[in-house]
C-alpha cells in the first residue's frame, strides 16, 4: 500500500501542478484584461454556487470511498440521489438568484448565478465515477481527467473568450466547459451503472453515513467563504475582487495538498481504520511529509509576496500584496489540518468534525465582522488567527483518535521547521538586496529559487538526511527498489 500511495501521490502531484499552472496562467492573462470589479462579480456569485455544489453531493462521494462493503446497487442509488439533488438545486438557484444578488449588492451576480447553476446538473453525472476511482486509489486517472478538462475549458475556451472581450462571462463559460469535459471523461472511463434506482433502505444506508460528511463540509464552506461574503457585502466589487485574488493565490498550495489528502490519504486511512498501529503510523508519516514541504513553502511565499503578485497579476494589483503575505504566513497551518481531517473522516468521527468546523466558522465570521471596517488587510489578519486556532483544535482531536502524544506530534514537525528556517535565511538576503536595487520581480524570483536550490543540492550531497529526513530517505529507497525490480522483470 505504501508503494501504491507513493506512486499515486507522485502522479497526482505532477498532474495537479500541471493543472495549477494552466489555472495560474489563465489568471495571469485575465488579470491583464479584466478589472477587480469583474473578479468581484464572479467571487460574489461563486459563494452561493460553491455552497450548493457541496449540498448536491450530500456526502455520497465520501460514503462511496469510506463504506466497507460497496455494491453495484449502492452506486445506482447514489447516482440517482446526486442527480435528483442537482436538478433540485438548479431550480432553487433560479428562484433565489435575485435574493443573492440583493444580498451581495453587486450588479451582475444574479444572472451569473442563474447560468452557473447548470454546474449542479452537469457535475452530478461524474461524482460516482470519480469516487469509485478514488476508493480504488486510481487517483491518476481522476487527475488526468481534471487536467484535460482544465486545459480545454480554461486554457483554450476561456482564454479565447477573454481576448474576444467577454468580460466576467469568460469565467462562467470556462467553468461550465471544464465541468462538462471532466464529467464526460470520468463516465466514459468508469462506465458506472447509470440506470436510476431509489429504495428507502438503500438511500437510508448511504445518507446515514453521508449526512455527517456533508454537514461537516457545509460548515467548513461557511468558514472558508465567510470572509469573501463579508467583504463583498460590506465593501464593494473592487475590494472583493482584490481580496478574492489574494485568497485564491494563497490557497494554491493548500488546494494542491487537499486534493492529495482527499483522494489518496483519506481512502488509504479508511482501508486501515480498524488497525490502530498502522493508522497511527500513517498519521505521523503524513504529518511529517506535510511539514517538510509545507513549512518552507509557507515561509517563502510570505517572503516573496510582492514578486509573486507583480509577476502573476501585474502592477494593477499592488493592493493585493499585503493581504496575500498575511494569508501566506499561515499556509502551512491550512495544510496541517488536511492530514488530521482525513484521519477523522477515515474513522467516521463526524461529531468531532462538525464541532471543529462550527468553532472555526464562528471565529472566521466573528473576526471578519470586527475587522472589516479597517480594510482587507485586517480581514486577512482575522482569518489567519482563526486558521491558527483551527489547526490546534483539529490536530488535538486527531491525536486523541490516533493515540499520538504531544512529544511525537512536535517531533515530526522539527525537520520541516529547520528546513523552513534554512530556506528563509538563504533567500532573504538575496531578495532584500535585489529589491533595494529595484530589479524586476522575475529576476528576484529566479535568484531566490536558485539560492534555495543550491542549498538543497549542498545538503543532499553532504547531509541528505538533514535535507530530506528519515521518512523521505525511506520512501526514495522504496521507490528505487521498486524501479530495480521492474527493470529486472522487464523484457530485453
Amino acid at each position: 500500500m505504501k508503494r501504491k500511495l507513493a506512486v499515486g501521490a507522485g502522479w497526482m502531484t505532477v498532474l495537479q501542478l500541471s493543472s495549477k499552472v494552466v489555472e495560474v496562467g489563465f489568471i495571469a492573462v485575465l488579470a491583464r484584461i479584466l478589472f477587480p470589479d469583474d473578479f468581484g462579480v464572479i467571487a460574489g456569485a461563486a459563494i452561493f454556487i460553491q455552497l450548493a455544489s457541496l449540498l448536491v453531493e450530500v456526502g455520497i462521494g465520501a460514503t462511496i470511498v469510506q463504506i466497507p462493503n460497496l455494491t453495484r446497487t449502492d452506486l445506482r442509488i447514489g447516482g440517482t440521489i446526486v442527480f435528483l439533488n442537482g436538478v433540485g438545486y438548479f431550480l432553487l438557484a433560479q428562484l433565489l438568484a435575485p435574493f443573492a444578488g440583493d444580498f451581495m449588492g453587486i450588479a451582475g451576480v444574479e444572472p451569473v448565478i442563474r447560468v452557473l447553476a447548470l454546474v449542479f446538473i452537469i457535475q452530478s453525472f461524474g461524482i460516482v465515477s470519480e469516487n469509485v476511482l478514488v476508493r480504488d486509489l486510481e487517483v491518476r486517472r481522476v487527475m488526468i481527467a481534471q487536467l484535460m478538462a482544465r486545459v480545454i475549458g480554461t486554457g483554450v475556451i476561456g482564454i479565447a473568450l477573454a481576448w474576444a472581450g467577454w468580460g466576467y462571462w469568460t469565467l462562467v463559460v470556462a467553468t461550465l466547459a471544464e465541468t462538462t469535459v471532466k464529467a464526460l471523461w470520468l463516465v466514459l472511463l468508469v462506465r458506472p451503472p447509470m440506470r436510476p434506482l431509489l429504495t428507502r433502505a438503500g438511500a437510508a444506508r448511504l445518507m446515514r453515513r453521508g449526512a455527517g460528511f456533508s454537514l461537516s463540509k457545509v460548515i467548513n464552506f461557511f468558514a472558508l467563504r465567510a470572509d469573501n461574503a463579508i467583504v463583498g457585502r460590506t465593501m464593494d466589487a473592487a475590494a472583493l475582487g482584490l481580496y478574492s485574488r489574494a485568497y485564491n493565490l494563497m490557497n494554491v498550495p493548500a488546494d494542491l495538498y487537499s486534493r492529495i489528502a482527499e483522494r489518496i490519504v483519506f481512502p488509504a486511512m479508511a482501508k486501515v481504520q480498524d488497525d490502530p498501529a498502522r493508522l497511527r503510523s500513517a498519521f505521523l508519516r503524513g504529518l511529517e511529509l506535510t511539514a517538510i514541504f509545507g513549512l518552507p513553502i509557507s515561509a517563502l511565499l510570505a517572503l516573496l509576496a510582492p514578486e509573486v503578485i507583480l509577476l502573476i497579476l501585474g502592477p494593477r494589483w499592488v493592493a493585493v500584496i499585503v493581504p496575500f503575505a498575511v494569508l501566506c504566513s499561515v499556509t502551512y497551518l491550512r495544510l496541517g489540518t488536511k492530514i488530521s481531517g482525513s484521519l477523522q473522516r477515515a474513522k467516521a468521527a463526524t461529531g468531532a468534525m462538525i464541532t471543529n468546523q462550527i468553532v472555526y466558522a464562528g471565529m472566521v465570521i466573528g473576526g471578519c465582522l470586527l475587522a472589516y471596517p479597517y480594510g482587507i488587510v485586517a480581514v486577512a489578519g482575522a482569518v489567519s488567527v482563526a486558521v491558527a486556532a483551527f489547526y490546534l483544535i483539529v490536530n488535538y482531536n486527531a491525536c486523541r483518535l490516533a493515540g499520538v502524544g504531544f512529544v511525537d506530534f512536535v517531533r515530526v514537525h522539527a525537520h520541516g521547521a529547520l528546513l523552513a528556517l534554512a530556506c528563509t535565511l538563504v533567500a532573504a538576503p538575496v531578495v532584500l538586496g535585489m529589491r533595494a536595487a529595484a530589479l524586476p520581480p522575475i529576476a528576484i524570483l529566479v535568484a531566490a529559487g536558485s539560492a534555495v536550490a543550491t542549498l538543497g543540492v549542498i545538503l543532499i550531497l553532504l547531509r541528505p538526511r538533514w535535507m530530506l529526513g528519515d521518512l523521505m530517505i525511506e520512501l526514495l529507497g522504496d521507490a528505487g527498489r521498486l524501479t530495480k525490480r521492474f527493470r529486472r522483470k522487464a523484457p530485453r
